[in-house]
């Protein structure tokens, strides 16, 4: 027999008497002062319930819909130093791990009519709509209101008219109904988690938590496990599927303006950007990963593109965009993936892309039809919808089939999507930073050959990255001996930690600890976009973008350094890093770590085989004198092409191309002459032959 029926005294009583007093007096006294208009529910915590008296906890998770009544009957009779009946909800959460599962990890059969918590993400939600609860039903004959209850059921007419006593016809009075707010949502078992698809499970919630949660949430839904049976036409068939009746919602992670930074942590959070614990993007980089050694610049870069820079919108409609964009391209076994992971990890609203798995609608917007809503097509939001105002992080990115990789340009360049799928139209904002990670196209680089001509990529994405990186696993005796230590150090520091022992200071802790550390970065990221500080500065960041044109010379057509399409990329980076130490206005300091982060980049990836810096290698794949070499060099075997019927001999053509001019080496034109075959301007009609496709 329940706690319910035994007690000596009421339930009810005892509720309102020594639970409410013990564990929620002072919620119920804040409720009492915003009841009705601001707040409508008092939320209870379970295990709260089970220290109180565990039967009665038992029986909330058997016996949901009486013991609710019962702490609702509670909550009126409590006690209140104003005069207010209190009519609200008591929702129930944080309810025991054992009672607490991921969609299809339980057995529904099992567990109908249970309370019990689903955990997962949010993938779909309705609109939220009224749900009438009473219907007042007017006799059209006599006018007489007759009220009816209605249940999540169908919806339930009077069997006659309370009046004259007739079965009608009547008509809804809605104005004389009541109604509540009302929502679906649909929680699946988060991807990292999920094996293939992923199960899922609807969840229907009312008034006050309804529109509480938005897509790619991840909640915790304590509710009633309820059945609903399926048909195929107006025929019933015999197999049902769960839904939940939810009633508490517990957000675990949102956009990081719902964080909870508690005024301890702030300050220390502010002593940390003020240089309190050594410089800041020092702290930083020491934080973000103790696991992987070295790579600093990298590591604040990563920081940069999480916080973001300033979103600019100019009187006349147009805006610049925010975010920063990193790619870090080199060696297997460098480490990379880890810095990937961990930026997902670190992240407010990071999404994690699988490039193998990847597809163009899982990137953007796909239209999947299904039983959502009105059983039509709906629109299913992709990894940069999901990702908005946080971070897309993908790992091998020379994986994704390059068809999918031209997905990425339009939310990376415009921050939205514009979609028409399956008759429906819309707009999908996608202001969400690109952390990428790849390997050059031959696995790994080849110090012989220009390091620009062995990205795989098309240059209109590359354009797109503000900070190219490349992360090369070069021997040194040195350097090696450093890592080797610091492996073995942090592998056996963490083993130390498992077994609770005292750690010594060998440098492999985070200077801050890791939550800590993602509030400082949503902070960061809360911060608005930041003016220079002075003229001074402006000029300054101004100078270093001419210092590195300046080469530029329209007359001799050399090779252009910067386009002005960096310049913003290169305040957009100075933003970020002010915004990270919680700065009003950008500093020289901030300029400074700008333009150090911005050469040492283009030292990596912007020069061309001569050495020189080039904004065509990124912005257009070819560097000008490649260009002007490809040019040449088809124009030798267009010109040699009369002479042998089945192509040019390779040698021919080098031997061509150095008659007059000794400026590139064999391996260099060969190496040219595949690049042209593997792009299908050539062809090869038989060994170490070719013959141009097109015309010089």
């Amino acid at each position: 027999m329940s706690t319910a029926q035994t007690q000596d005294e009421p339930l009810t009583d005892r509720l309102a008497t020594e639970f409410y007093r013990r564990y929620s007096k002072e919620a119920i006294g804040q409720l009492a002062q915003r009841y009705p208009n601001e707040q409508r529910s008092l939320e209870i915590d379970w295990r709260d319930v089970h220290q109180y008296v565990p039967d009665i906890a038992d029986d909330y998770l058997t016996q949901p819909e009486q013991m609710r009544r019962y702490f609702e009957e509670a909550l009126r009779m409590f006690d209140l130093s104003i005069d207010i009946e209190l009519n609200a909800h008591v929702r129930v959460g944080n309810l025991s791990e054992e009672y607490t599962y991921y969609p299809g990890e339980f057995s529904p059969s099992g567990h109908l009519g249970d309370y019990r918590s689903i955990r997962g993400e949010i993938t779909k939600t309705s609109d939220v709509y009224p749900k009438i609860e009473e219907a007042a039903f007017e006799c059209k004959l006599c006018g007489t209101l007759t009220r009816v209850p209605q249940s999540d059921g169908n919806f339930q007419e009077p069997h006659e008219c309370q009046g004259c006593e007739r079965q009608g016809p009547f008509r809804v009075n809605f104005d004389q109904s009541e109604f509540v707010d009302a929502q679906k949502l649909r929680i699946k078992m988060p991807p990292e988690l999920a094996d293939g698809a992923g199960q899922k499970i609807d969840a229907f919630v009312e008034d006050d938590i309804a529109g509480k949660v938005t897509v790619g949430d991840r909640v915790c839904v304590s509710g009633i496990i309820r059945f609903e049976q399926n048909t195929s036409g107006s025929k019933k068939e015999p197999t049902f599927d769960e839904y939940l009746e939810g009633y508490h919602i517990d957000i675990e992670q949102t956009d990081q303006q719902d964080l909870d930074i508690s005024s301890k942590e702030r300050k220390r959070i502010h002593d940390l950007a003020d240089g309190a614990e050594g410089d800041p993007f020092e702290v930083a980089a020491q934080s973000f990963s103790t696991k992987v050694f070295g790579y600093d610049l990298e590591k604040k870069a990563l920081v940069l593109a999480l916080v973001s820079g300033g979103s600019i919108e100019y009187a006349d409609g147009d805006t610049d965009r925010s975010t920063v964009n990193v790619f870090l391209i080199g060696d297997p076994g460098t480490g990379k993936s880890k810095l990937i992971d961990r930026a997902e990890d670190v992240g407010w609203r990071t999404v994690g892309v699988t490039s193998r798995r990847a597809s163009g609608p899982g990137l953007t917007v796909a239209a999947e039809q299904d039983d959502f809503g009105d059983d039509g097509w709906s629109l299913k939001a992709g990894a940069f919808v999901k990702a908005n105002g946080g971070a897309v992080c993908i790992d091998e990115l020379d994986d994704m089939d390059s068809e999918v990789r031209a997905h990425m340009l339009e939310p990376m360049s415009k921050q939205k999507i514009n979609v028409e799928l399956a008759g429906e139209s819309a707009t999908f904002a996608t202001e969400a930073a690109v952390i990428a990670a790849g390997n050059p196209k031959h696995g790994r680089f080849d110090p012989y050959e220009p390091i620009p001509e062995q990205f795989d990529f098309r240059s209109d994405l590359l354009s797109r990255f503000d900070l190219i990186f490349t992360v090369q696993d070069e021997p040194d005796e040195d350097d090696d001996r450093e890592l080797a230590d610091h492996v073995l150090d942090v592998r056996d520091a963490a083993k130390r930690d498992d077994q609770n022992e005292d750690k010594e200071d060998d440098g492999v802790e985070p200077i801050v600890e890791p939550e800590l550390f993602r509030k400082w970065i949503a902070l960061a990221k809360q911060q608005p976009a930041p003016p220079f500080e002075s003229k001074a500065i402006k000029e300054q960041l101004r100078d270093s973008f001419l210092e590195i044109r300046r080469l530029y010379d329209v007359s001799d057509n050399s090779p252009i350094p910067v386009t002005f399409r960096d310049l913003e990329a290169l305040v957009r980076i100075a933003e970020a890093a002010a915004k990270f130490e919680l700065s009003d206005v950008i500093t020289e300091r901030h300029a400074r770590i700008t333009t150090e982060m911005a050469g040492r980049s283009m030292q990596d990836v912007g020069k061309n085989e001569d050495g020189e810096y080039d904004a065509d290698v990124v912005e257009v794949g070819q560097s000008k004198s490649q260009k002007k070499r490809m040019k040449l060099l088809a124009s030798a075997i267009n010109e040699l092409e009369d002479e042998y019927a089945d192509g040019v001999p390779r040698d021919r053509v080098i031997e061509c191309m150095t008659e007059d001019d000794d400026r590139w080496s064999a391996d260099r034109l060969y190496s040219d002459m595949d690049s042209m075959l593997e792009d299908g301007v050539a062809i090869e009609p038989k060994t170490d032959h070719i013959r141009y496709l097109g015309r010089a």
